[in-house]
This record gives C-alpha cells, structure tokens and sequence, in this order.
C-alpha cells in the first residue's frame, strides 16, 4: 500500500513537472526509484564507504541527465525550426558538464570509478527492464501446439 501511494507521488510529481507522456513519466519513474534505492542500499550495505558514495554520485548523474532526455524527447515531438540547433547546444552542454562532473569527482574527491560506473549503470538496468517488459506485455501467449 505504502509503495502504491509513493508511485502514484512520483507520477503526480513528474506529470507536475512536465512528463505527459506516460511512458516518458514511469521510465523517469523507476529511474528515480532504482536510483535512490540503489544508492540507499550500496551506502548502508557499504557503511557509507567511497564506493557506495560514489555509486550514489553516478546514480545522481544519470538521473539528473535522464530526467533531462526524457523531458527533450517530449519537446522532439513539438520541435519548431530552430530548436533543433538549441536542443542539440543544450545536449552537447549538458554532456560537457557531466563529463567534467565525473572527472571532477575522481580526480580532486578520490571517487571510485567502479562505483560511479555502477551507479551510472542504473539507467541502463532501467531501459532493459522496461524494454523487456514492453515485449513481454506484447508477445500473445501460445497455447499447447494443438491448435492447428
């Protein structure tokens, strides 16, 4: 029950903040969830070592850069002449700062890279799970092969 109600405070959150497309709003969703429980549990489980720090740093990352992509998609559908140039400034932008934001974080703060590396993964754990599941809802069932 308790979960149910924290789903449904991100969706009504995210639809706030301009995730129409449902699709777009439950990948930021459960983008936000592995995130945030990924990073609770490699802090604890590592008692807040510079590892699970920095799995929680690369998770921050990729959300915050996810949260952006997904809301640019969103803007694709709707694209003006001339914007294209502005999203893809902003991209490219974005992309700098986050690969300062990395090398910042190993160089001068002594992150793991390991840990970073696996917290910047929890996007990729996202996509394929909701791909997967998108294929599974798609794929009708078989039967026992008698029906021919």
């Amino acid at each position: 029950m308790m979960q149910r109600t924290l789903v449904q405070k991100i969706d009504a959150l995210l639809y706030r903040r301009g995730f129409a497309v449902a699709d777009a709003r439950k990948l930021m969703r459960n983008q936000i969830l592995l995130a945030a429980g990924g990073a609770a549990l490699a802090c604890l489980a590592t008692g807040f070592s510079n590892w699970g720090l920095s799995f929680a740093a690369g998770a921050l990352i990729i959300s915050v850069n996810f949260w952006w992509l997904s809301k640019a998609a969103q803007e694709l559908v709707k694209v003006r002449d001339g914007a294209v140039f502005t999203l893809l400034t902003l991209f490219y932008g974005r992309l700098v700062l986050t690969g300062v934001a990395i090398a910042a974080l190993v160089a001068w703060l002594g992150a793991s890279v390991f840990g970073l590396l696996a917290g910047l993964s929890t996007v990729v754990i996202n996509a394929t799970l909701w791909g997967v599941l998108q294929i599974r809802h798609k794929v009708p069932a078989t039967g026992n092969g008698k029906e021919a």
